[in-house]
């Protein structure tokens, strides 16, 4: 099925290489590191979907709805009501404009919740080489369209791994957090979480192995639609410190509530513009 897509105010290169995605592969080149053709693949709701940026259009290959893809993409938000619900802040709008066109992505839960067990201190390029090979050596090779797509393994390949198989992998300590993790997931319905409210999917979260706030936080806004979820990581901490010092806070949970009492149901969405213009050199900030 072939959808051509005709989105106002969308940035596909940089929706897809800002930081926030692992699951998404580029066909020629790196997702990070380095700019390709901006042509891009993952799997959504098990199928695989192609896309392409082309002369001012996206256009996507895919078995799936034209809604799924939109959805994938973070097309399904309207982002200007989006802003426009956030306090005039020119801080908010200095990221906006010069990011404009970033979304934020909907990916499969269980690769992304993997992807992010792999973060803690890990640089963004590091973290996506340990997920390619992990797809590389324990997933499946499909063909679409002619091409040859690398699909990350499912729960159940997974958890016949050991600790210490994942550690020849390569991803160290965090080995443990996967293993573990993916032994929970038997009783841990992820689905259960769309009828939560935010605290209790942050805290339900938590129960996995090695997930903490900032975790569960990634994982419920890049794979479940919570945009709520502000996720603090080291650059949006800084951020936060140097921009926003009335929301800052050395207690997440504070900070957490901070931010959503600021921007208020779409929270996420400021920080991920923050983050990204913190990253950039837009917003400055100082070493803490």
């Amino acid at each position: 099925m072939r959808h051509e897509l005709n989105p106002e105010t969308f940035d596909l290169e940089q929706t897809l290489t800002c930081g926030q995605t692992f699951c998404w592969h580029r066909f020629e080149g790196q997702l990070y590191d380095e700019k390709g053709e901006k042509r891009f693949y993952s799997f959504v709701n098990d199928q695989p979907v192609i896309v392409e940026e082309k002369d001012g259009k996206v256009i996507v290959e895919t078995p799936l709805e034209r809604q799924e893809v939109e959805k994938a993409l973070g097309l399904h938000k309207d982002v200007d009501k989006i802003f426009d619900n956030f306090p005039e802040d020119e801080r908010i709008e200095k990221a906006r404009e010069e990011f404009e066109g970033l979304r934020i992505i909907q990916d499969e839960f269980f690769p992304c919740l993997i992807s992010y067990l792999m973060s803690p201190q890990m640089r963004i390029p590091r973290i996506k080489k340990m997920f390619n090979t992990i797809a590389e050596e324990h997933g499946e090779k499909i063909e679409y369209k002619g091409e040859t797509l690398l699909k990350f393994p499912d729960h159940e390949t997974l958890s016949e791994l050991s600790e210490d198989e994942l550690r020849d992998i390569g991803v160290g300590y965090r080995a443990k957090y996967i293993a573990e993790s993916v032994k929970i997931l038997e009783e841990f319905e992820h689905t259960d979480l769309d009828d939560m409210s935010y605290e209790e999917a942050r805290e339900e979260m938590k129960k996995l192995y090695g997930v903490g706030d900032k975790v569960a936080d990634c994982v419920l806004l890049f794979s479940k639609d919570f945009t709520e979820a502000a996720p603090l990581d080291t650059w949006a901490k800084k951020a936060l410190n140097s921009q926003f010092p009335e929301l800052h806070s050395e207690d997440y949970d504070e900070a957490s509530l901070n931010i959503r009492e600021y921007f208020g149901s779409d929270a996420g969405y400021a920080l991920e513009y923050v983050f990204h213009a913190a990253r950039n050199g837009i917003l400055e900030v100082e070493d803490e």
